[in-house]
C-alpha cells in the first residue's frame, strides 16, 4: 500500500524502526497466551496476569507516524510483542471512537483507558466544564467502556506546584471524580510526573494530594518511574497508598550524569542527570517494587518509555522496547519477597 510499511519489512527495518528483538515477540510467552477471557484475570496474585500487560500508546508514537498511517501495524507489533492492553494518550488518529475501537479489537487488544485532557499549554481542558466531562463519559463508553476515567497531567487544572495549589487541584479532582461516579464510572483518576514530589518542609507535596481527595471519588494511576526519578520509593508508597492506586505506568530509568533528562526541581533528586530505558534494563528492582501488591490481579500495568522512538537515544526501536517489557513483566514472580 502507498507510504505503508508491510509487516514483515517493519519487523525487518532494523535500528531506529523496529530491532531484531521485535521478530523475537512471538517466542514470548505472554504471546501465548492471547486467547484467555476477558474480564477474568489469569495466574495467582503474585504475578502479572497476561491478559493484564498493558502499554501506554505515546511509547510507539514514531511507530505509528505523525501521519497514523502505521496504526494498524504498530498495534499488530505490540500485539505481537504480548500487550494486551492499551492506554490512549488523548488522540483518536482522525478516527471516530467507535472506528478506533473496532481497528483495536481487530488486533486482538482492548483499549482500557485513555488520559483525557489538553496536551499542551494553553489549550482547553474539557475536564473544567460538565460538557467536557460528559462529552468525556460519552467517548470512554464507547471506546471500551472504562472502569475509570482520568487525565496524565496537571495541565489545565489549578497550579499544583505548592502544597496550596494540590489542596486547590485535589478540590477540583473532587468535582471530576463525583460527577464521573454519577455517570456509573469508579471514579477519576490522576497520572503524576516526578514535580507533584517536590517537598514542602522534608514532605512531598504528594501527600496533600491524596489527604485532600475524596477517596470514593478519586484514585490514582502511578508513574512509578517518575516517582524514582523524584528520588522516592516505588516500593514505599504502594505499601502505604496502594488502596488508592488503581494502576501502574511501569517506566524504568537509568541514572546517568550525562543523560538527556533532569529531574524536577525540588524533589529528593532534584537536579540530577538521568535516562529512560526499557523496563528491566534501567535501576528499578521490578520485582521488589511490586511486591508491596498483595495481589497483582486487582491492578493494571502499563509499559512507558517516553524516548523509545528516538534512535539517538533508543537505536534498537520502539517495539524492541515493547518485547523487552512484555518479556520482564512476564518474569516477575514476587511470592519470595512477600
Amino acid at each position: 500500500m502507498e507510504n505503508k510499511l508491510s509487516r514483515r519489512a517493519m519487523l525487518g527495518a532494523g535500528a531506529g524502526v523496529l530491532a531484531t528483538g521485535a521478530l523475537a515477540a512471538n517466542a514470548s510467552p505472554a504471546s501465548a497466551l492471547a486467547s484467555l477471557p476477558q474480564g477474568q484475570p489469569s495466574g495467582g496474585p503474585n504475578v502479572i496476569p497476561a491478559d493484564r500487560i498493558g502499554l501506554q500508546i505515546f511509547t510507539v508514537r514514531q511507530l505509528i507516524g505523525s501521519d497514523y498511517k502505521n496504526l494498524e501495524i504498530s498495534l499488530e507489533a505490540v500485539h505481537d510483542a504480548g500487550v494486551r492492553e492499551l492506554e490512549l494518550a488523548g488522540d483518536y488518529y482522525t478516527k471516530t471512537t467507535a472506528q478506533l475501537k473496532s481497528i483495536v479489537q481487530s488486533h486482538g487488544l482492548r483499549i482500557v483507558s485513555n488520559h483525557f485532557g489538553p496536551r499542551g499549554l494553553n489549550l482547553p481542558n474539557p475536564w473544567m466544564t460538565y460538557e467536557g466531562r460528559m462529552q468525556i463519559f460519552e467517548d470512554a463508553q464507547t471506546l471500551g467502556k472504562f472502569p475509570y476515567v482520568g487525565t496524565g497531567s496537571s495541565l489545565g487544572f489549578p497550579d499544583g506546584g505548592t502544597s496550596e495549589g494540590m489542596k486547590a487541584m485535589a478540590e477540583k479532582f473532587n468535582e471530576c471524580g463525583e460527577h464521573a461516579v454519577s455517570q456509573g464510572f469508579g471514579g477519576f483518576f490522576f497520572h503524576n510526573h516526578d514535580r507533584e514530589f517536590a517537598l514542602e518542609n522534608g514532605v512531598p507535596i504528594y501527600n496533600t494530594l491524596l489527604e485532600h481527595t475524596d477517596p470514593r471519588y478519586v484514585k490514582f494511576e502511578v508513574d512509578l518511574g517518575w516517582v524514582s526519578v523524584a528520588g522516592e520509593d516505588p516500593y514505599w508508597w504502594i505499601k502505604e497508598h496502594g488502596e488508592r492506586f488503581i494502576g501502574f505506568h511501569i517506566k524504568d530509568i537509568k541514572w546517568d550524569p550525562n543523560g538527556n533528562r533532569t529531574a524536577a526541581a525540588g524533589t529528593r533528586a532534584g537536579g540530577k542527570k538521568f535516562r529512560f530505558a526499557d523496563v528491566g534494563k534501567g535501576d528499578i528492582d521490578w520485582t521488589r517494587a511490586l511486591s508491596a501488591i498483595k495481589d497483582l490481579r486487582d491492578y493494571r500495568f502499563f509499559l512507558e518509555h517516553d524516548d523509545a522512538g528516538d534512535v539517538t537515544l533508543n537505536p534498537p526501536g520502539p517495539a524492541n522496547t515493547v518485547w523487552r517489557g512484555c518479556s520482564t513483566l512476564d518474569g516477575i514472580n514476587t511470592s519470595g519477597r512477600k
